[in-house]
């Protein structure tokens, strides 16, 4: 008697050697896999099951057609994080911020005014960092470096964690009507924090994508 269960789990243990499909990647090639066997033994009584599954399996395809299909469905996820994260990053240049001096004066610039300060070249890394996500449109080996999206990532993560830690102890010590200031003066800075993480996020899902169309070597 024919084992289909048998051999369904060979094709799948197959896949997870010869490719770079997820846990639910597989689960779903499987359920269509055997949704498409039932199909074809439905349309004809006669079909013996290792034909049905034959042909199926042919449907579904190889491994790297496979993953090379995933990718393609990751496409837009990845590409409206970087689009979303170079649009924070382009606004924040034109967007107010406020910069308080050394005798607790504080002076409203926008953007590209606050960055001319020789004190805050220490930035520069950070915004060439921004500039090389734009290499994952044509699978720049930058865009691929996971020390890119980390550094994004943190720097990120740092601006907007400050951002949210000043808000709050301003209103600790200030009062509520501290939080409008540090809502609408400052976000050229807001925007910058949210840049990064966008682009972090996407150039992560970009390499999740690379990954998923790269077969994996059988190890013999």
């Amino acid at each position: 008697m024919y084992d289909l269960d048998g051999r369904v789990r060979q094709w799948r243990e197959r896949q997870e050697r010869t490719s770079s499909l997820s846990p639910r990647e597989l689960d779903e090639l499987e359920d269509h896999l055997r949704a498409r066997v039932d199909l074809e033994m439905e349309l004809n009584a006669v079909m013996a099951p290792e034909r049905a599954f034959a042909i199926a399996r042919h449907e579904l395809g190889e491994a790297a057609a496979l993953s090379k299909e995933f990718a393609k469905v990751g496409k837009p996820r990845w590409r409206r994080w970087l689009v979303a994260g170079w649009a924070a990053y382009v606004a924040a240049w034109f967007l107010p911020v406020a910069k308080i001096g050394l005798f607790g004066g504080v002076d409203v610039f926008y953007g590209h005014e606050l960055f001319r300060d020789s004190e805050l070249l220490v930035f520069v890394p950070v915004h060439l960092a921004m500039l090389a996500t734009v290499s994952a449109l044509w699978g720049g080996r930058i865009s691929r470096a996971r020390w890119l999206r980390r550094l994004l990532g943190c720097a990120g993560g740092l601006v907007l964690g400050f951002m949210v830690a000043a808000a709050c102890y301003a209103v600790s010590t200030e009062g509520l009507g501290m939080l409008s200031w540090f809502v609408q003066i400052p976000l050229a800075i807001w925007s910058w924090g949210a840049s990064m993480v966008c682009a972090a996020v996407g150039l992560r899902l970009r390499a999740k994508e690379w990954a998923s169309a790269t077969p994996k070597r059988v190890s013999a």
